[in-house]
């Protein structure tokens, strides 16, 4: 017998017990089961259109369901860590079952949208995508996530800056904006989305490197550290973009060998990215450098009806 819990935003889930549980996730895998967006979401107790389900067995938590609001659609990420020793716990793919539908309903229920399931490439992984195609979802993306080993012997030849938090937040949000206008995640950015990351202990300024031209920011390269106790740390280029309007001078390989040397500078050995699947430029690019594929995930995605009853 599973207990069962579902929290709408603003109703907070027990937040504490739950980043405990994802943390207890990576410390066994090695990869954080949250992407970025909705583990920040998580841990600032959930926002407008957050939707939380977990559910446990009678040893603690062992799946979480999360939907969070990101640019124009929602996205649904499921983690399961069954107990191999809790003879009471049903396998892994029905417990992501469970969560993913029962997280579905939530979001139809509170008025629909668009909606994207992101399926990692692991044993549940096959079940999340058959909840997601029986509720109407089709495949829309692939992300890679790529890794290479550091150094480098290229170097970048541009100049680059530190970030500069308040005199470069609005700046950086025009171009990050401009840059992602039809991104799921990254477009849409605010002033306050920015601050949430600023205020992540990985946050380090000196790793959000800027490219000006003319005084303009022209293009970046936004690195973070990930260090899991007990391994090696590992440099991730987390945001990389160039101003659209500065498009075909090269910038967008010489920011990513200028995030590649700040992290060699920190004393990082292993690099890693993620780019969609159909991004064949930045895929190129990658691959000449020495990148090769870690792993993937892919997003299923549709809009959903709302099965919320209207009164008269």
């Amino acid at each position: 017998m599973h207990l069962v819990e579902v929290s709408a935003y603003p109703a907070e889930p027990d937040t504490e017990a739950l980043v405990d549980f994802v943390r207890s996730v990576e410390a066994d895998t090695g990869v954080r089961p949250l992407s970025d967006h909705l583990w920040v979401d998580l841990q600032r107790g959930g926002s407008a259109g957050s939707i939380v389900v977990r559910i446990a067995d009678s040893q603690g938590t062992i799946g979480l369901a999360q939907i969070s609001a990101a640019n124009q659609e929602s996205a649904l990420e499921v983690v399961v860590h069954v107990r191999k020793d809790a003879g009471d716990s049903a396998p892994a793919a029905d417990v992501a079952r469970d969560a993913a539908e029962t997280a579905i309903d939530a979001f139809q229920h509170a008025g629909g949208g668009e909606l994207t399931i992101w399926v990692d490439d692991h044993d549940i992984g096959t079940t999340l995508a058959q909840v997601g195609v029986a509720n109407g979802m089709t495949l829309r993306r692939s992300l890679n996530e790529m890794r290479v080993a550091l150094p480098l012997t290229l170097q970048a030849t541009v100049h680059t800056r530190a970030f500069v938090p308040g005199a470069d937040d609005a700046p950086w949000l025009r171009v990050n904006n401009r840059a992602f206008a039809d991104h799921g995640e990254q477009g849409g950015w605010t002033l306050d989305t920015l601050a949430l990351r600023q205020r992540e202990p990985w946050f380090d300024a000196k790793g959000f490197l800027i490219h000006d031209v003319e005084g303009q920011i022209a293009a970046f390269c936004w690195t973070k550290i990930h260090a899991p106790e007990g391994a090696e740390p590992i440099g991730e280029i987390y945001v990389i973009a160039v101003d659209p309007q500065f498009h075909g001078h090269g910038l967008g390989k010489q920011l990513t060998l200028a995030g590649l040397d700040s992290m060699t500078a920190r004393g990082v050995t292993t690099a890693t990215l993620f780019v969609d699947g159909d991004n064949t430029a930045a895929l190129s690019l990658y691959l000449s450098l020495g990148f090769t594929t870690f792993r993937t995930r892919r997003a299923y995605g549709g809009r959903l009806h709302s099965t919320r009853q209207e009164y008269q």
